[in-house]
């Protein structure tokens, strides 16, 4: 029996999605609940769900296109604001 409270994959994915979220600088929360997970997300003071499942795996493999996509908006809104009118 293994000493690992997650299954390899998980903790892969889990990994992967930390490795996201920093890239983009971006934290993100995991939220255990009666119904499984809930994967969100924080900047600054804010933030939100990104998703909620029974599965922490799942939940997490879920949550990276909406994490990624968060990122790439607030890098685009981000350039925007830089460029001159």
């Amino acid at each position: 029996m293994s000493d690992d409270l997650f299954e390899p994959d998980t903790q892969r994915a889990i990994s992967e999605l930390l490795t996201l979220g920093a890239t983009h600088g971006i934290g993100v929360t995991f939220t255990p609940d009666d119904e499984g997970w809930t994967v969100g997300y924080m900047v600054g003071h804010g933030g939100g769900n990104l998703v909620a499942g029974y599965d922490l795996g799942e939940a997490v493999r879920a949550a990276l296109r909406p994490l990624d996509q968060l990122g790439n908006e607030r890098e685009r809104a981000r350039q925007e604001r830089s460029q001159p009118r």
